[in-house]
């Protein structure tokens, strides 16, 4: 996978979220999470050694994790 799909797939993934999060419910949410939490780990053999894609991901699981959701 190249570069450029990495990310947009990160995108792919907290665009969404950050529409939802306001939107639904606790329980919906943390589903959403755990599935966001495993597209980003099914990322992580993709990203080799680039150390931008890598600090994207974990930005994008601290994200996730916010305490304000």
């Amino acid at each position: 996978m190249d570069r450029r799909h990495i990310a947009l797939q990160i995108q792919a993934i907290l665009v969404p979220y950050r529409i939802e999060r306001r939107r639904r419910d606790s329980r919906v949410m943390e589903q959403f999470r755990e599935r966001a939490h495993s597209l980003l780990n099914d990322l992580d053999e993709s990203l080799g050694t680039d150390t931008e894609l890598r600090q994207a991901v974990s930005d994008a699981r601290r994200e996730l994790e916010r305490k304000d959701r």
